[in-house]
């Protein structure tokens, strides 16, 4: 299967099931995405049960972008300066949710966990604040 074949597959294991944080949120779906896509475990980011808890984790952690850089460089996946490809993770600030995990796909377009499926985020280049390039 190809990596754009997975990452239709794992967008469509979701879709119109709602965020259980913890469980299936912004960043627990992106870190499944990364374990699909790599074979590789990541650590478990901090234990949460709603979107309080979440964000005290994260402000704990000093970001998302924080908790996420440990937890990949556990699993030997750095962070890249290029553009992010088809299957890159990454944190993107968004006006109204603040910084989200994401996965990326082509021409621009990373994806988001949403309360019932999956969104499309186009982001600015400003507003992507960091990027995971997965090896293959």
């Amino acid at each position: 299967m190809t990596r754009a074949e997975l990452l239709q597959a794992h967008c469509e294991a979701v879709e119109g099931l709602p965020v259980v944080w913890g469980e299936n949120d912004c960043t627990t779906w992106a870190k499944a995405w990364v374990e699909t896509a790599t074979g590789r475990t990541i650590p478990m980011l901090g234990a949460y049960s709603s979107i309080e808890e979440a964000h005290a984790l994260i402000d704990e952690s000093g970001g998302l972008d924080t908790l996420w850089t440990r937890a990949l460089a556990f699993a030997g996946i750095n962070s890249t300066p290029y553009d992010p490809v088809l299957g890159d993770i990454g944190v993107v600030n968004t006006s109204r949710f603040g910084p989200v995990g994401v996965i990326f796909a082509q021409d621009g377009v990373a994806l988001w966990r949403a309360d019932n499926g999956t969104a499309l985020l186009r982001p600015r280049r400003r507003d992507i604040i960091k990027v995971w390039a997965l090896p293959e």
